[in-house]
């Protein structure tokens, strides 16, 4: 067994999960282990991915590469065939699909609010960027992380206080894992990396895994500011009305991707209740710029520049 945290959370993990941060034997919030999954797919489900809540569980499964199940947000059950057949094979694959999707939902199951976000933290106050895919969220967590930031989470910004219950507690951002995945141009220019000697994130696939040694946040820290990017001639940064916001950060919540089979019924308003809490207690900013990256590092100190006029 192996022991890890992430996300405010202590794990034991039957399969070694070399991205989170290795950690001593604390008493387990989350278990994931090796297993029978004992919810068939259905067979009229025919699409590539198949995610979908059942009763406290959910069954996440990827056609020949992997089936997870994920109960009452505290274990999570990796089918033994998964691993032991040859197209999945590859073991980083695997946890990059454990540590993507499957552990969103997870969160989701434990209450939390979770992004489809990278974030940084600058002076004790979390900035985090949110964006279609390709929008370049990583590329400028990793540029603001060079300038000198700590590094918090990339992919999925998990909001500690989002959950019911907390309404009066500040919203913060909890740590995730100390990696970002960049792709090789991005590494390059936001770290100054040669991504020939990163390491891929899976094999055929050119994202690179860029561990942080140094500069990991390991405590939570308060959501200062909330920013959507999206392409412009010019860099530019605007405040978004309430309405706007709530709009962008429901599109952007992680759960958003799996539509109706997690938000449905109550699900849906305690999804909005806490979107609404996001926009009322954080700012949030349409944050637009050119899409070249020489552009990035100097979109990282315009961020710099607001924060400290704030």
């Amino acid at each position: 067994m192996y022991f890890y945290q992430a996300f405010g959370l202590s794990i034991h993990s039957e399969l070694a999960l070399p991205e989170l941060t290795a950690t001593t034997n604390a008493a387990a919030d989350v278990v994931i282990r090796l297993g029978k999954i004992n919810h068939p797919r259905p067979e009229s489900e025919a699409t590539t991915s198949y995610c979908h809540a059942i009763g406290a569980g959910a069954l996440c499964s990827w056609n020949e590469l992997g089936n997870f199940w994920v109960q009452d947000g505290r274990e999570v059950i990796i089918d033994e065939r998964s691993l032991s057949s040859a197209a999945a094979a590859d073991e980083e694959l695997i946890r990059l699909l454990l540590l993507g999707p499957v552990t969103a939902i997870l969160l989701y199951q434990r209450g939390f609010l979770s992004l489809h976000a990278s974030a940084v933290a600058h002076h004790s106050a979390a900035v985090a960027f949110m964006g279609a895919k390709g929008e370049g969220k990583s590329t400028l967590a990793a540029s603001l992380y060079a300038q000198g930031d700590c590094f918090l989470a990339d992919d999925i910004v998990a909001l500690g206080g989002s959950r019911v219950g907390e309404c009066h507690k500040a919203l913060t951002v909890l740590p995730g894992f100390p990696q970002f995945k960049l792709w090789p141009d991005a590494a390059a220019s936001a770290l100054g990396d040669d991504p020939d000697r990163l390491p891929r994130l899976t094999s055929g696939y050119d994202k690179r895994a860029r561990r942080i040694i140094d500069g990991f946040s390991q405590a939570p820290v308060p959501l200062k500011q909330l920013y959507v990017l999206g392409e412009g001639p010019v860099p530019a940064i605007k405040r978004l009305s309430v309405r706007e916001g709530l709009i962008q950060v429901m599109s952007h919540s992680y759960m958003a991707r799996f539509g109706r089979k997690f938000l449905h019924g109550s699900e849906t308003i305690r999804h909005m209740r806490q979107c609404t809490k996001l926009v009322e207690q954080v700012p949030i900013y349409a944050l637009e710029r050119p899409s070249s990256l020489a552009s990035v590092s100097e979109i990282a100190q315009l961020v710099h520049q607001q924060l400290l006029e704030e």
